[in-house]
């Protein structure tokens, strides 16, 4: 399973994120007449670790997550919940075979008026350690 995958599982699965934005996550792209408020997931950076004996299966990968909605306070309570299901996790994200999670560190946040006028979004970014099978 890759990360992207797993992280969607995951959040879905948290009930104060799954509450505000139900089915509402997508990968890279919000479809412009989707509900909010909503997450839009998308890999920003990925660095493998190269070693003597080859690569190791320890991924490092930066995440940026942008929570919509229509007002500032509903932006940053999403974007609150889901800091506070990411924040120094570390586990298994998505079904029991999902992808094994090290460390989840919050590296940026900071809001930004959205293209789509009266759309406010919050911007987080997450360094992910995780293991690539």
């Amino acid at each position: 399973m890759i990360l992207e995958q797993g992280l969607r599982e995951y959040l879905l699965e948290v009930a104060p994120i799954a509450a505000l934005i139900r089915d509402r996550l997508f990968n890279m792209v919000r479809s412009p007449q989707s509900a909010l408020p909503a997450v839009v997931i998308q890999r920003i950076n990925t660095i493998r670790q190269v070693l003597f004996c080859g690569t190791d299966d320890l991924v490092n990968a930066d995440m940026q997550l942008d929570c919509y909605a229509i007002s500032p306070q509903d932006a940053w309570g999403l974007a609150a919940a889901v800091r506070a299901a990411l924040v120094d996790f570390t586990g298994t994200m998505g079904d029991p075979a999902g992808v094994y999670v090290d460390q989840v560190t919050l590296t940026n946040e900071r809001p930004l008026t959205d293209p789509d006028p009266g759309i406010i979004r919050v911007i987080q970014l997450y360094n992910f350690w995780y293991l690539e099978a």
